[in-house]
């Protein structure tokens, strides 16, 4: 009786065993499929945004923080560029002029410096420390730090957001220093 019951037995585990490897494989499929299909963007792209927003604002703090960011930055729209300039400065390690960054700004690792005027015709400098079309998938995330080069401190930047990868929020951090992303 006993030489019967072995095989019972051994059939027993071998038929858990391969169910467990089944419900293993069918785990690993259904992930993989939802890792690489488009169900799961919004929620990648939720985890890069925290990611990117994070370290943003720890290049701020490494920098001095806001009053700091927003000091260098108004001297330097003031002092560093040549008034008639509009667009770029700097992009992605490329300087558009001899001119050096101040050490605040250079702390932040910005990716594009330029001045632009805002829907009032306000200048705004910006600093943009991440944000850009990528081919193939959904624009990267977009943080930037905008400071509003005038005398009026109860003014806040108006944009049409027409910028990649931008959810539309703008909120004051000084006088005239805002984060925008």
């Amino acid at each position: 009786m006993e030489t019967a019951r072995k095989p019972q037995i051994v059939q027993r585990l071998f038929g858990i065993l391969m169910k467990t490897m089944l419900a293993l494989f069918v785990i690993w499929f259904v992930l993989f499929l939802f890792l690489s299909s488009t169900l799961s963007w919004p929620i990648l792209r939720a985890f890069e945004r925290t990611q990117i927003y994070s370290s943003s604002r720890e290049r701020v703090e490494k920098a001095g923080g806001w009053k700091s960011v927003e000091q260098a930055c108004l001297n330097f729209a003031t002092n560093g560029f040549n008034p008639n300039q509009h667009g770029p400065y700097y992009w992605n390690g490329h300087r558009f002029s001899t001119n050096s960054l101040p050490q605040t700004i250079e702390l932040l690792q910005p990716w594009l410096l330029e001045t632009t005027k805002d829907q009032n015709g306000f200048p705004v400098f910006q600093v943009i420390l991440s944000g850009g079309h990528r081919t193939g998938t959904y624009d990267a995330p977009y943080y930037g730090i905008w400071v509003v080069c005038t005398n009026r401190p109860d003014y806040a930047p108006v944009f049409d957001f027409h910028f990649r990868g931008i959810q539309g929020i703008i909120e004051r951090k000084g006088d005239a220093v805002f984060e925008a992303r």
